[in-house]
């Protein structure tokens, strides 16, 4: 089974004359791949094609392109959760009037 691989740019970003400024994100599909082959237990191939038609996607590339975008989502929410978690009331404190100044500047 061959896998492809996204390559990341810094930013998928590109300037056009719209007035944003700015395209938005290219889709998955228009991204760049890159060929790459892995070898997966039968086990891990049948929760792939569950997830694939679950979702309705058409590949098992696709179904593990979304899979790592839903745990990135995931794991930086929880990279977030665990930040907030860790301030201390006075940090937390500093953090929403910071909050609060940059609300009345927009």
């Amino acid at each position: 089974m061959i896998i492809h691989n996204t390559n990341y740019l810094a930013s998928n970003m590109t300037p056009c004359h719209h007035r944003s400024g700015y395209n938005m994100p290219q889709s998955a599909a228009s991204r760049k791949k890159q060929a790459k082959t892995f070898s997966l237990s039968e086990d891990v191939i049948e929760i792939l094609e569950t997830y694939r038609k679950k979702k309705k996607v058409e590949s098992l590339t696709s179904a593990v392109e979304q899979i790592i975008r839903e745990w990135r989502k995931s794991d930086l929410a929880a990279q977030v959760t665990a930040y907030y978690d860790s301030l201390s009331d006075d940090e937390m404190k500093n953090d929403k009037e910071w909050g609060k100044f940059s609300e009345s500047q927009m």
